[in-house]
C-alpha cells in the first residue's frame, strides 16, 4: 500500500520524498475545489517534483456547468503536459479526458457509484485508460475489502481528512460581508446548526462555491495495516487544513501503528478525529428503537389500534381483527410505555356518531374516553 498527499510548496515537495512518497496530487486553482496554485506555480512544482523523482498526479475534481466546461478545457490543456496522471470527479470530465487525452486516469467516486457494479461500469467504459479508483469514504470495511479484491483496477481511500457534507456553487459566506470585502477572496468561517446543539462545522468560500466540512476529521490510522493486508493500493493523507502540518508524524503510523504515538497525535490535533462507517455501516441501527415491540403484537386476541384520544369525549379505534368490536367487550390497552389499562366499553359510536351495538372490521369505532390511553395504544380482548 502506497502513500499519496498534496502539496503546494516546494518545501512540501521536499518532506514528501523525505518521507518516501512516491507520487503527489497538485492542484491547480482553477481546476480544483481547494487548490491554491497558479498556472506558473502548477509548473514550478511539477519540475521539482520530478527532479525528486515524485510522479505528478493533476487534480481536476470540480464539477461543471456545460458553459464553463469549456473554459476549464482551456485551462486544463495548458498544464496537461505538466502531468503523469489526471484524476478527475465530474463523468463529463472523464467522458473528455478518455477521447482527449492519453494521459493515465484516476476516477474519483468519494460522492456516487458506491456499489461495485458502477464501478465495474466505469472501470470497462475507460477501456484500460483507469489506473486507479478512489473509494468513497463511506464503504464499510468488508465492502472495501470485497472492492479490492475484485475490481480489476487498485483502489485508494482517504485515510485523514476532513469530510464534506454540503456543497453548493454558490457563495454563502460573502453574501453576508460588505461589498467592498466580498471580491476574489478565500473565506472560511465555523458554523453551527439551529435545530441541534452541534456546532464548529468548518465553512469554506473560494471561486468555486462553498464547502461544510463534518465537526470531526475522518481517520483510519488503526487500520492501515488491516488495509494493507487488504490489497488496498492507495491511503491518501491530507493535511491541507491542518497547520502546522503533521505529515511526519502521519506518515509513520500508516507505516508502523504506535497507539502510544497516536494518542499524541490526537491531543494536539486541531479536530477530533473518527472513524466514519468504517467498522460497520451503522444508518439502519436506530431502526430496531422506532419498532416498538409493544406496539408490534399483532396475534391473539387482538383488536386494533387508538387513532385518536379526545379528552372526557372519546377514543377512536381502528378495528383491525376479523369479529369486530362490541358493545360491552371487555378490553386491555397496552400504552407504548407497556402499561395495560383495561375497560368495558359502555358507549359505542360509528364516524357519523351515531350509538351501534357493533362496529366491523375495517372501520372506526368511537369508545368512551380512558384516562391515561395515547394514540398508537394498542387494543385486545380480555373476554366478550
Amino acid at each position: 500500500m502506497r502513500l499519496t498527499t498534496y502539496a503546494r510548496t516546494l518545501h512540501e515537495l521536499s518532506i514528501l520524498c523525505d518521507q518516501g512518497f512516491r507520487e503527489v496530487i497538485l492542484e491547480p486553482k482553477a481546476l480544483a475545489r481547494f487548490g491554491k496554485l497558479s498556472n506558473d506555480e502548477f509548473i514550478a512544482l511539477f519540475h521539482r517534483a520530478s527532479e525528486l523523482g515524485l510522479r505528478v498526479l493533476l487534480e481536476w475534481d470540480i464539477l461543471m456547468t456545460e458553459d464553463l466546461f469549456g473554459e476549464k478545457v482551456a485551462a486544463l490543456r495548458e498544464l496537461l503536459p505538466y502531468a503523469d496522471a489526471l484524476r478527475v470527479q465530474d463523468p463529463g470530465a472523464l467522458h473528455w479526458a478518455l477521447k482527449e487525452t492519453t494521459k493515465p486516469l484516476q476516477f474519483i467516486a468519494e460522492n456516487g457509484n458506491h456499489n461495485r457494479a458502477a464501478l465495474e461500469g466505469w472501470i470497462d467504459l475507460c477501456g484500460g485508460r483507469l489506473e486507479r479508483v478512489v473509494l468513497s469514504i463511506e464503504l464499510s470495511k468488508t465492502v472495501i475489502e470485497d472492492y479490492v479484491e475484485h475490481l480489476s483496477v487498485p483502489c485508494e481511500l482517504l485515510g485523514l481528512g476532513r469530510i464534506l457534507l454540503f456543497y453548493t456553487p454558490r457563495p454563502l459566506l460573502s453574501a453576508l460581508l460588505p461589498e467592498r470585502t466580498a471580491q476574489n477572496q478565500d473565506l472560511a468561517a465555523l458554523g453551527e446548526s439551529e435545530e441541534s446543539p452541534h456546532k464548529g462545522f468548518p465553512l469554506v468560500e473560494n471561486q468555486h462555491g462553498t464547502f461544510m466540512f463534518h465537526i470531526k476529521e475522518f481517520c483510519l490510522l488503526e487500520y492501515a495495516a488491516d488495509l494493507r493486508s487488504a490489497g488496498l493500493g492507495f491511503f491518501r493523507i491530507d493535511q491541507r487544513w491542518e497547520t502546522p502540518p503533521k505529515l511526519a508524524e502521519i506518515s509513520a503510523l500508516s507505516r508502523h501503528f504506535d497507539p502510544q504515538a497516536f494518542e499524541r497525535l490526537k491531543e494536539g490535533y486541531s479536530q477530533d478525529l473518527m472513524r466514519g462507517f468504517y467498522l460497520g455501516n451503522k444508518t439502519d441501527s436506530q431502526f430496531h428503537k422506532l419498532k416498538n415491540s409493544r406496539l408490534q403484537k399483532r396475534e391473539g386476541n387482538y383488536i386494533g389500534e387508538v387513532l385518536e384520544v379526545q379528552k372526557a369525549s372519546h377514543l377512536a379505534i381502528m378495528v383491525k381483527n376479523l369479529r369486530g368490536l362490541c358493545l360491552g367487550d371487555v378490553l386491555q390497552i397496552m400504552h407504548p410505555k407497556g402499561h395495560l389499562i383495561d375497560t368495558k366499553v359502555h358507549a359505542l359510536r360509528n364516524l357519523a356518531l351515531e350509538p351501534v351495538s357493533e362496529v366491523p372490521p375495517g372501520e372506526v369505532a368511537l369508545i368512551q374516553f380512558v384516562e391515561g390511553v395515547w394514540a398508537k395504544a394498542q387494543v385486545y380482548f380480555i373476554e366478550r
